[in-house]
């Protein structure tokens, strides 16, 4: 975001290059760390359709309202690395005359990893928000957290009787939910 100011006021704090490339550096290092689950999410999205690394990007900019850019030079490394970790499988296309590569999230594992990553982000959001004075909404009558792996599930799929992830017995928490 800092990356993207041209233009500032001399008496701003970016007006300092000093103070510009500690900001950049700090928003670059928070990118980064949530650069795999956010582009999961995205991917996560089209389902089996999947996306392409362009595509990708484009999405991330309208999803996020330009706050999240993520550039080439980061984003196709990163697949490489989710796929070689089996959390994406991909597939080339040919639309429009074009060839792409199309990425898509593997089942079960893919699947699993991006639930139980994104309930460990949710919670750790919400037990953040009041450091940062933000309210944070889990929805609870849509989504239950597993309590020893924090992994999130849909309450709209009645099947889970365990945590597939820790394997936690989550009935008795099912039960308590409806009370």
């Amino acid at each position: 975001m800092i990356k993207r100011i041209k233009d500032q006021d001399s008496k701003g704090l970016i007006a300092s290059k000093e103070n510009r490339k500690i900001m950049e550096k700090f928003e670059s290092d928070l990118v980064r760390g949530m650069s795999k689950l956010i582009v999961l999410s995205i991917i996560k999205k089209f389902g089996e359709e999947g996306l392409y690394g362009y595509k990708i990007i484009k999405e991330l900019e309208i999803q996020t309202k330009e706050i999240f850019i993520l550039e080439e030079g980061h984003l196709y490394p990163l697949l490489r690395k989710l796929k070689e970790d089996g959390l994406l499988k991909s597939e080339q296309k040919t639309v429009q005359g074009r060839n792409r590569t199309y990425y898509s999230i593997t089942h079960p594992q893919g699947e699993q990893f991006y639930n139980r990553m994104v309930g460990f982000f949710s919670k750790l959001t919400e037990a953040l928000g009041p450091l940062f004075d933000v309210d944070v909404n889990l929805y609870p009558e849509k989504y239950l957290f597993c309590p020893e792996c924090a992994n999130k599930m849909d309450l709209t799929n009645l099947e889970y009787k365990f945590c597939d992830v820790c394997g936690y017995n989550i009935e008795e928490i099912k039960e308590r939910g409806k009370k």
